[in-house]
């Protein structure tokens, strides 16, 4: 599986960097005035809340916490707008590929998806990636791990406020749909489908998000890294899909940071690379430093 896997996870990169980091998921931030300490940490979108309970040392910092700071807070009224977002009215997902192509997508996906592909010919191919891409997680990640009841970054969203911490999110539900959704055309869309499906039925003995869960699991950042370099975006709005984001974040996070105590759970590559959080605190006057496994 290509580079789209990394794109709908979220899990983007942005510019190429040769640092190294070290092998955590965990980073203790410190504030340049208030001296006041909080934790940065790499979610995986697609991997459930297990993993925070399987890891003493992420879970006593999360527990320590008075605030958690997460991409997106689910909001109920938004997802009406979000399911729409979805949806590509008056265009078909037969009629952008070839009959070949169509045929080979309905053989893949249809045992995966439970259903004939043709249910959701005006769905954005890009749903239909994700979906896949679920269960290609689900095929290999352990099975403590594969919790889509409760993903972690909705654990740390839903019980933070369920034990009175104050919770915020960075982006709202419809930024999050509209970066995955309408980032590129859904013509664009639709190759990407193909040529996932046909490189993971030519693809060796582990797929790309077989490798990128192993390295998550092994908390090794420069791995993840490296490989998202290997597969590159290369997309002419990369700054839009990380880049710009991890800025946008930064004067967000100044306030929970000065009051300290804040714990901060955003996807694991949003941590490393030039453009990455941990260099962008850096260069703000924050200290950091690992919390080791």
């Amino acid at each position: 599986m290509k580079k789209y896997f990394l794109l709908a996870l979220g899990l983007l990169v942005a510019h190429v960097s040769i640092a190294q980091w070290s092998s955590s998921l965990l980073w203790e931030v410190k504030d340049p005035e208030t001296k006041k300490t909080s934790y940065l940490f790499g979610t995986y979108h697609l991997l459930g809340s297990a993993f925070i309970s399987d890891n003493p040392r992420i879970e006593k910092a999360y527990n320590a916490s008075e605030h958690v700071v997460v991409e997106m807070l689910v909001d109920s009224s938004a997802m009406m707008t979000v399911a729409m977002m979805g949806l590509m009215p008056g265009k078909s997902l037969k009629a952008m590929v070839d009959s070949a192509d169509y045929a080979l997508l309905q053989e893949k996906l249809n045992p995966i998806l439970g259903m004939d592909l043709i249910m959701l010919d005006q769905v954005k191919p890009m749903v239909i990636s994700t979906m896949y891409m679920l269960k290609d997680v689900e095929s290999f990640a352990p099975d403590s791990l594969v919790d889509t009841e409760e993903p972690m970054d909705l654990f740390f969203a839903q019980d933070g406020k369920k034990q009175g911490k104050e919770v915020m999110g960075l982006e709202t539900a419809k930024e999050q749909a509209s970066l995955l959704f309408e980032s590129t055309t859904v013509e664009e869309q639709a190759k990407m489908l193909v040529e996932m499906v046909k490189q993971e039925e030519e693809a060796d003995s582990t797929s790309e998000a077989e490798d990128v869960t192993a390295y998550y699991l092994a908390e090794d950042l420069n791995k993840m890294w490296a490989m998202a370099k290997d597969l590159g975006l290369g997309l002419d709005n990369s700054d839009v899909l990380l880049k710009n984001r991890n800025e946008n974040w930064i004067p967000k996070l100044k306030a929970p940071l000065a009051k300290g105590k804040a714990f901060i759970a955003v996807g694991a590559l949003h941590l490393p690379g030039a453009d990455g959080l941990i260099e962008l605190l850096k260069a703000q006057g924050y200290e950091l430093k690992p919390i080791m496994p």
